[in-house]
């Protein structure tokens, strides 16, 4: 596995932040790894709303399928103080996650560059990042969608490596 220690550009240090919201904790561990390649602060998105069991499953993808939001709780980091901020979201009926959504429209100014990952349990969901870049108004600087069967397999760190080696480019 290659160790990347601190992403550089023009012999400038550049400082990321990694935010995401995980339900079920698999866009969680993708994060942590993100984080701990790069070394960098990482920040959870929590939502005042449970979404637990089969309840919170089914009203998460109602809403989401609704483009809703919901009330999260205050965030330790400003994104405006990061070069890149990478954006992580579960896949929600087809769609970005509500926590996410409501993170993003709150923070949509505050973004230099960006960069998303996604986690999904089966097929592709291509309007995820198209989305994404809308609502944040700018383009990221690479994208990532990591399936759960490869976080159950460990297969999804090659594919972090290469996310990462595309930021640091």
């Amino acid at each position: 596995m290659v160790k990347f220690k601190t992403i550089k550009s023009n012999s400038n240090l550049m400082k990321c932040l990694v935010v995401f919201y995980s339900r079920t904790g698999n866009t969680k561990k993708v994060a942590e790894k993100i984080a701990e390649i790069l070394n960098c602060d990482i920040e959870e998105i929590v939502d005042i709303k449970n979404r637990s069991g089969i309840i919170g499953f089914l009203r998460s993808g109602y809403e989401a399928a609704r483009r809703k939001l919901t009330i999260i709780a205050k965030t330790k980091y400003n994104p405006s103080d990061y070069d890149v901020v990478i954006i992580g979201t579960p896949v929600w009926a087809g769609n970005i996650s509500v926590p996410i959504r409501t993170y993003i429209i709150m923070n949509r100014n505050k973004f230099n560059k960006l960069a998303f990952f996604c986690t999904m349990k089966m097929r592709s969901s291509p309007m995820i990042f198209k989305e994404m870049r809308e609502l944040c108004q700018k383009d990221p600087i690479s994208a990532l969608i990591i399936r759960t069967s490869e976080i159950n397999s460990g297969t999804y760190i090659k594919k972090v490596e290469e996310f990462i080696s595309k930021i640091k480019a």
